[in-house]
């Protein structure tokens, strides 16, 4: 899969620019400021929906406009997929795909698949639980449209659950209506935590590998899917959704006293482990970079065996983060895969690349001032 055109109007500080992209490797260079991310989220928008960088749609639309377009046109193995998304500052976002409104923007999931590295990759091990959550639900969403569909309807089941709670604590009476609750909850959470398991094993499988590779087997990689429910790793998904009755029908008391859900996959996290150790508070930046690197090609991976083609790949300003075992294995990694970079510096990068078919755009004030093909 590649982008072939992106088409740009009214989005962040870009007026209105076409672009036609290189099928192998795309190279934007420019100082601070000057549009390159805003380049590559405008591609991740096309495919996901919604930004990389938390952003509202709204901060999407120029400065003083009312509107903004994004259309990118796309080659895969089934035919050509041409999105628009247009963001309006009064209205609902409107998605297209060949000429076509989507009833709903979240079926644009999956249609292309995108994968992304940038500074904030580095959160998918030092950060949050909420981060590898978020890690979890995107790639599961673009390869398995089931899971998009049960991650939707189990925040919806967590939601009334909640508030049921809340009332419980007030009005006891209600308790007989929780056992409802449980049940939904419980037979939606079961298969968005096997869906993680059954993901964790394969991105694990590779980015073992991968890891091995750019360390040299001097240090192993390890994921290991931590649930609110306990050690379920080796369960089948009949004794994880026993597991779960158990959890809440021992504990449900307690959710009452706190007004909220205490199990399921909502408060899930993936450990990260370095020879053994939590990367989190136990590796060095180096480190945490390789595993997040690691994690990240290792979704390329996953999708190749589940698509049967790669996806684009995203580098937001990483090359120059990165050393140089880490930073040739990457380059050394992209030959099959359409890959459109960032940077400030074009120096070391155009010579690192040197040997690679490229196309270049020179960046400045959200216009192309140069193209070097």
């Amino acid at each position: 899969m590649f982008v072939n055109q992106i088409h740009l109007r009214n989005y962040r500080n870009f007026e209105n620019i076409s672009l036609e992209l290189n099928k192998k490797l795309n190279i934007f260079i420019g100082d601070n400021a000057q549009g390159k991310t805003n380049l590559l989220e405008s591609i991740f928008v096309s495919s996901i929906g919604k930004s990389f960088r938390f952003s509202k749609d709204e901060s999407l639309i120029r400065w003083g406009q009312e509107e903004s377009l994004i259309k990118v046109d796309y080659s895969r193995n089934e035919g050509p997929k041409i999105i628009d998304v247009l963001i309006q500052r009064d209205s609902k976002k409107s998605i297209r795909t060949n000429g076509l409104t989507l009833e709903k923007n979240s079926d644009l999931v999956g249609m292309t698949n995108v994968v992304v590295f940038s500074p904030d990759s580095l959160n998918l091990v030092k950060g949050s639980p909420s981060e590898r959550r978020r890690y979890l639900n995107v790639e599961l969403s673009q390869l398995k449209p089931n899971y998009k569909y049960l991650l939707t309807r189990y925040t919806k089941i967590l939601l009334q659950r909640n508030n049921l709670l809340k009332k419980m604590a007030d009005k006891p009476q209600n308790k007989h209506l929780l056992p409802v609750w449980n049940e939904h909850l419980v037979v939606s959470g079961t298969e968005l935590i096997f869906y993680r398991l059954e993901y964790l094993k394969k991105i694990m499988f590779f980015s073992e590998k991968i890891h091995d590779r750019i360390t040299g087997g001097t240090e192993k990689l390890n994921l290991q899917y931590k649930s609110s429910l306990g050690r379920i790793n080796d369960l089948t998904k009949d004794e994880i959704k026993k597991a779960y009755y158990e959890k809440i029908n021992k504990g449900y008391e307690r959710e009452i006293i706190r007004k909220s859900t205490l199990y399921g996959p909502h408060l899930d996290d993936i450990d990260i482990l370095i020879n053994g150790m939590d990367s989190k508070y136990f590796s060095s930046q180096g480190q945490k970079r390789t595993a997040a690197l690691s994690l990240i090609l290792a979704e390329i991976d996953v999708i190749y065996e589940e698509k049967s083609e790669y996806p684009v790949l995203l580098l937001d300003d990483v090359l120059s983060e990165l050393d140089n075992k880490r930073k040739n294995y990457l380059i050394e990694s992209i030959d099959s895969i359409q890959t459109i970079i960032t940077s400030t510096d074009d120096s070391d990068l155009l010579d690192i690349l040197k040997n690679k078919e490229k196309k270049i755009f020179y960046l400045k004030n959200g216009e192309i001032i140069r193209i070097i093909e």
